[in-house]
């Protein structure tokens, strides 16, 4: 298959899952049959369920299949991206500066959490109480700081790489109640700080033995500290200006369909941008492999790879963006992508913006067509509006009339539409 469509990733798991579970027992489990088994009939009416349209005019009906909404799947991900986006910009403070802050993880140390993710969450709350450690040291004094830390298991070239990425306050609440902005962080502490706190995760969480040795080669090796990033400077301000930026980096699946070049039923050939040099790579893998480095990044069921720490917390959040925003003053002009949440697109939407035409305009007539039912494959027609449609309206027939058309008698014809969206 050298022409490399939108269904090709999906046709790749099609093709081979089964095989590779045969080889890969690890992964011959119902959670992950269910993933893979989700994004395979996304788009799929008889196994998705479907909404349909009916013109009132002329009879035309048109079924819009349900997306499945998986991590997994390549054209749900340009959606949730922009929910994701959405929300973040709404959840960040008004007049406070954030830093984009990212934690690695050095290779040798990455197996401890292939072979366990259930240390990925310890992980997370690893990075929190470095900030905090980093902050204390800068400020020279507790500060109660916020940060949004979302997890990210791929690297450029969708190998196992966890990593943090992070949204923290240029500041925090100190004991007494007012804020204490911290303008600079030195990266030589950053890095020792971490490798201290992410070390003293591993030897707490890890009942192996030989993750003693590993820890001490760590000490060994990196005598300056783990490799961290604070952006400084060259992040967009305002919530959703940062969310975007952000968004690119921590919300992406492993791979994108356009990054796909080949795929011969033997072996897959993708793109990428190596991290150190910019220059783009080309690389050739045996197609069990590569489903084995995509499906590596499927997290444990109900993880959340997305957390809100400190003054960002759930239970916190309501309150502590009320208090701050009567001590920290906002005078800068306001920025206008900044914390302007939009609500999230519709169907018809995200089509027109596509297709640059409306899905819910027949193709006979030209009539705006209307909801005509909702069907789920497991429970049935959930809501049916043909009554509702067709109420006869005086000196206005309706097209049961007009066409002396009856439910039973009318032909269905199964059109579907979906949306295709931007995937060791």
């Amino acid at each position: 298959m050298e022409h490399i469509d939108k269904d090709a990733f999906k046709q790749i798991f099609h093709d081979h899952w089964e095989d590779f579970k045969a080889a890969w027992p690890r992964y011959d489990t119902n959670y992950y049959d269910t993933v893979v088994q989700k994004m395979l009939d996304c788009g799929d009416p008889e196994k998705m369920g479907f909404v349909q349209y009916r013109c009132t005019y002329c009879g035309e009906t048109r079924r819009i299949a349900f997306t499945c909404k998986s991590c997994f799947c390549l054209s749900c991900a340009k959606p949730y991206t922009d929910r994701w986006v959405e929300f973040i910009g709404r959840r960040l403070l008004p007049g406070i500066t954030y830093r984009h802050i990212i934690l690695t993880v050095p290779m040798f140390l990455r197996k401890w959490f292939f072979r366990d993710p259930t240390l990925l969450s310890p992980f997370m709350q690893a990075g929190h109480a470095c900030l905090l450690d980093v902050f204390k040291t800068c400020a020279g004094i507790d500060l109660d700081i916020g940060s949004v830390i979302v997890l990210q298991t791929a690297g450029r070239p969708a190998n196992y790489n966890p990593h943090l990425h992070i949204l923290a306050t240029g500041g925090g609440l100190d004991p007494t109640g007012r804020w204490r902005k911290v303008s600079y962080i030195p990266f030589d502490m950053i890095h020792r700080k971490w490798q201290y706190h992410l070390l003293t995760m591993l030897r707490e969480n890890v009942s192996d033995p030989a993750v003693e040795k590993d820890i001490d080669l760590a000490w060994r090796q990196y005598p300056k500290g783990f490799v961290a990033f604070v952006q400084n400077g060259q992040v967009p301000p305002g919530g959703r200006g940062l969310a975007q930026y952000l968004a690119k980096y921590v919300v992406s699946p492993p791979i994108s369909v356009r990054r796909i070049e080949r795929y011969d039923e033997h072996s897959v050939s993708y793109w990428y941008r190596d991290h150190t040099s910019g220059v783009i790579q080309h690389t050739t893998l045996p197609v069990l492999r590569f489903i084995g480095r995509m499906v590596q990044h499927i997290l444990p069921k109900g993880f959340q790879r997305i957390r809100y720490y400190g003054l960002h917390c759930n239970v916190r959040y309501a309150t502590m963006r009320r208090k701050i925003a009567h001590i920290v003053p906002n005078n800068e002009p306001p920025d206008p992508l900044g914390f302007h949440v939009l609500p999230r697109k519709p169907f018809v939407q995200l089509f027109f913006e596509t297709f640059d035409r409306d899905p819910l305009i027949c193709t006979r007539c030209g009539t705006k067509m209307d909801l005509e039912l909702v069907y789920h494959p497991d429970y049935g027609v959930i809501r049916d509006f043909w009554d509702t449609l067709f109420m006869e309206v005086p000196d206005e027939p309706t097209a049961t009339s007009r066409l002396g058309m009856d439910r039973t008698s009318v032909d269905m014809p199964k059109q579907v539409v979906q949306v295709p969206l931007p995937f060791m």
